[in-house]
């Protein structure tokens, strides 16, 4: 099937806006609590891909730490509206030209950084659960509800434990040598993966920036792939600081299972705080899954010919 698909804006509703465009779909706040995310390509299955995760979620108990689904048609997803993500954060605390970081303008608290990796590994130990990876571990699919607690989303690449990987870009992912070959090979998605995004992940929270993405790391020939290939990076004070520490244990591959990481960074002080995140009750989404097919069925989404 081709085609596109479209929103069309009732009058009645106020506060609609274009939130992003990622390369596989848009994603449209069409109320104050409510998203809808929809495709660039009908053709391309990834939101159904990812309707279809969403089903596998809702046969389990929620995870304060991921983001839930409201509501799903063949070709849409609504779900709640965040405030801002970590890659928004991140760039609006740093002095930027185009891509380019000049420099870092502010670190956020050492307290909130250290929830933010408690509810991190916490959402990805929940994934590993029920058997799966999130896949796609980066700034843009960490969010953050009005009180700061992190909403891991975009679920579109999710695998099961133990498929091949597909890798991602640098620096949050890694290509490991082949003891016979030499060349580099992703392996398979499972804690190791995830663990060594997440490390990336946490040093970005705590530096300001990506691993190699200071201003001082300019190199038009700094090769990051060879580097996490050869297990060189940024250097970390493992040794006397907590979060470093996992950071180094995570990009060494050092727990067997994100379990074991998300325990570890429950540890962390800013930990405590972690209760303060909850989901939404069955009686909230019932309301708001009601809001969404009302909005459908006047017409909300619109298929087109491509």
């Amino acid at each position: 099937m081709s085609g596109r698909v479209v929103v069309r804006l009732p009058r009645k509703i106020s506060k609609s806006r274009f939130l992003s465009m990622g390369a596989i779909s848009w994603v449209y706040q069409i109320t104050e609590s409510i998203v809808v995310k929809y495709p660039r390509d009908v053709g391309a299955g990834e939101i159904e891909r990812e309707n279809a995760i969403y089903d596998i979620f809702e046969q389990h108990t929620p995870c304060p730490y991921v983001i839930q689904s409201f509501y799903r048609t063949a070709h849409a997803n609504f779900l709640p509206f965040m405030l801002t993500s970590l890659d928004t954060r991140l760039q609006h605390n740093q002095r930027r030209e185009k891509n380019k970081v000049l420099q870092v303008l502010r670190i956020e608290d050492k307290h909130l950084v250290e929830r933010w990796a408690a509810e991190l590994c916490a959402a990805v130990a929940w994934l590993e659960s029920i058997g799966l990876v999130h896949g796609d571990l980066r700034p843009p699919n960490i969010l953050f509800d009005e009180r700061d607690h992190l909403k891991l989303t975009d679920f579109d690449c999710v695998a099961r434990i133990g498929d091949a990987s597909d890798g991602n870009a640098p620096p949050w992912s890694r290509l490991y040598p082949d003891p016979l070959t030499g060349k580099g090979r992703w392996g398979l998605y499972g804690p190791k993966t995830e663990q060594f995004a997440i490390g990336s992940l946490l040093y970005c929270m705590t530096r300001g920036h990506e691993p190699y993405g200071h201003p001082e790391d300019d190199d038009p020939d700094l090769d990051i792939v060879g580097l996490f290939k050869q297990g060189i990076f940024p250097r970390v004070n493992a040794e006397g600081n907590a979060l470093d520490c996992i950071i180094d244990r995570c990009w060494a591959g050092w727990y067997e299972s994100i379990k074991d990481l998300a325990e570890a960074a429950a540890q962390l002080p800013g930990a405590a705080d972690m209760g303060g995140a909850t989901t939404f009750s069955a009686e909230y989404c019932a309301q708001k899954s009601n809001e969404c097919r009302q909005l459908v069925q006047r017409g909300l989404l619109e298929m087109v010919d491509a």
